[in-house]
């Protein structure tokens, strides 16, 4: 975002207490984003709202996807008290304000009695959570005045953000668990949202303490003077940013429309609504980048001026176009390996805590199995996707990771009808009797020294099924990122390496987030039938993200083939 020359002096006073400070401050970041991602649907879970609801809701999280797309504006807006406290500050205490604000907001509404309100705040603090994430990724980059500097305050920066996500995450569960009542399985949550609610605006504190970085704007480039370039760019981008425009408020309507009507019966409006959303959205700027990938200099030049006009070109089309013509014909396929190939996950993530409430799970035991052990196995896995592309190359690893991300749904569908797989799985090999053991002495041992945050957690043979099932599908979650990463970092063209990797992620998660209250309605058409009605549909889901994962699985295989092809030729 910036242009900041690197020195060579010593770290000052300033130097370390930034890299301390990056610690609150990615906990600032971790904290909304854990919230409202996760938390939120567990929230409206026990609060008895209709999966159609909870599905509507999780298109917050494109916020977060597409967050590159303004970014650029926090470098040409001035916030208000820049000149006191620095720019980059101002901007960071503006969106922690608006954050904390937002989630006090979200504790004082019962979703029940105003979900339109509940959502209205969910989706402010998630804009404000996405733009501070981009200040806080612009001033860690300017802070640092040498790599040494920069590994230290991001790294620092990593471990505020995943201690934010365990809180938010494991400590939110345990707690709204203990300040539940019998009468209302939801009481504790507004508790937990004020009290996370104060802790966000605590982290205002910590941004005033730091060092504000020097800000130098980009000057315009003197390169591009050719008006027809111009010209022809600009033609290009309005018809883009029209259709991202008009996607953009289609969501958001729908959701606010949903939500304000849960009654109303909106599929028809959904199916017909969809098709023209991917094609604004990934469909129209595929075709202008094959028509701008035969135009000369189009691409070879440099960007002009930083305006909105040029940064969506620079972002969207000009990353996209390169692909084009580096692959031509083979762009389609790559393209659709690169947005597919973890949807399969990502079309039914916001309704993971939510189906395992279904079957009879407490937040405690979800903050055990998933908050915990589940991120330990992701971890697990993301390390064993770093082995694997080096003993058996990136290719087959990546299509190990297709296969095993695909099958592990399976497992879902298994715990969906009762686990009886599952339990025989455990037997056979032992572990049930090792988890049993496991679980039992990690809760004691909290239990033993007088904590009473672990006494919601319900050990036994469900508890030991959820968490192997967690597992084995973090445990291939991480393999399948791992491989996928190494896999889209391979076909990126240096020039574009961020952009083209930050929009590729970004409209994979569109396509499978633009899917999820078509998920969340198909069950609740048989929420009156009872909970076993709704766990058999959440099964048929779990079998149709398996199908759509071996789609991914056969453009591996497609791009297989086309890179031995290339390879001979």
């Amino acid at each position: 975002m910036t242009d900041i020359a690197a020195t060579a002096a010593p770290p000052t006073p300033a130097d370390r207490r930034a890299v301390w400070i990056a610690t609150a401050l990615g906990f600032a970041c971790g904290l909304p984003n854990s919230l409202l991602l996760g938390s939120v649907g567990v929230w409206l879970t026990d609060a008895g709202l209709s999966f159609g609801a909870i599905g509507a809701l999780s298109w917050i999280g494109l916020f977060y996807a597409f967050k590159f797309i303004w970014a650029p504006a926090f470098d040409w807006l001035v916030p208000p008290f820049a000149n006191t406290v620095g720019r980059r500050k101002a901007w960071m205490v503006l969106c922690q304000v608006v954050i904390a604000l937002c989630l006090f907001g979200m504790a004082t509404v019962d979703p029940r009695d105003n979900l339109l309100l509940f959502a209205l705040f969910a989706v402010l603090a998630g804009f404000a959570s996405a733009s501070q994430d981009i200040v806080v990724d612009a001033w860690r980059i300017e802070t640092a005045q040498t790599p040494e500097a920069l590994d230290k305050i991001t790294v620092q920066y990593q471990l505020g953000f995943r201690l934010a996500a365990l809180t938010a995450g494991a400590v939110a569960l345990l707690l709204a668990d203990l300040w539940r009542t019998p009468e209302d399985p939801a009481a504790g949550w507004q508790a937990v949202f004020a009290m996370l609610a104060v802790l966000m605006g605590a982290a205002v504190f910590a941004t005033l303490a730091a060092p504000e970085p020097l800000f130098a704007p980009r000057a315009r480039s003197e390169a591009l003077t050719d008006p027809d370039v111009l010209a022809l760019r600009r033609r290009a981008v309005v018809p883009v940013a029209l259709g991202w425009a008009v996607s953009g408020a289609a969501l958001l309507g729908f959701m606010f429309y949903t939500l304000a009507n849960p009654g109303a019966n909106a599929a028809e409006f959904r199916d017909a609504a969809t098709p023209w959303i991917l094609l604004l959205t990934i469909g129209a700027p595929l075709g202008l980048s094959y028509w701008l990938a035969r135009k000369p200099h189009v691409l070879d030049q440099p960007t002009g001026a930083p305006t909105f006009v040029d940064t969506l070109f620079e972002r969207v089309l000009a990353p996209l176009a390169d692909i084009v013509k580096r692959y031509w014909v083979w762009a389609i396929p790559v393209l659709a390996l690169a947005m597919t190939y973890r949807i399969a996950d990502s079309i039914w993530g916001s309704f993971a805590q939510p189906f395992y409430k279904l079957i009879g799970n407490s937040n405690s035991d979800l903050a055990v199995a998933q908050k915990m052990v589940g991120v330990l196995m992701t971890m697990a896995g993301i390390a064993l996707g770093g082995i694997g592309v080096a003993l058996i190359g990136r290719l087959p690893a990546l299509l190990v990771g297709g296969v095993l991300a695909a099958v592990t749904n399976l497992i879902y569908v298994d715990l969906a009808h009762g686990g009886a797989w599952l339990d025989g799985m455990l037997a056979a090999t032992g572990l049930g009797g090792f988890l049993s053991w496991a679980l039992a002495a990690f809760v004691g041992s909290f239990q033993a020294a007088g904590a009473t945050i672990f006494d919601n957690v319900n050990l036994g043979p469900a508890l030991n099924r959820l968490t192997a099932a967690i597992a084995l599908e973090n445990l291939a979650g991480g393999f399948a990122s791992a491989v996928h990463l190494v896999w889209l970092s391979s076909i990126v063209n240096k020039r574009y390496a961020t952009v083209q990797y930050a929009l590729l992620s970004s409209l994979a998660l569109l396509v499978g987030v633009i899917f999820r209250p078509r998920i969340g309605a198909y069950v609740d058409t048989v929420k009156d039938a009872g909970v076993q009605a709704q766990a058999d549909a959440f099964a048929n889901v779990f079998v149709f993200a398996a199908w759509i994962g071996l789609v991914a699985v056969a453009l591996v295989v497609l791009e297989m083939w086309r890179s031995r092809r290339a390879a001979s030729a």
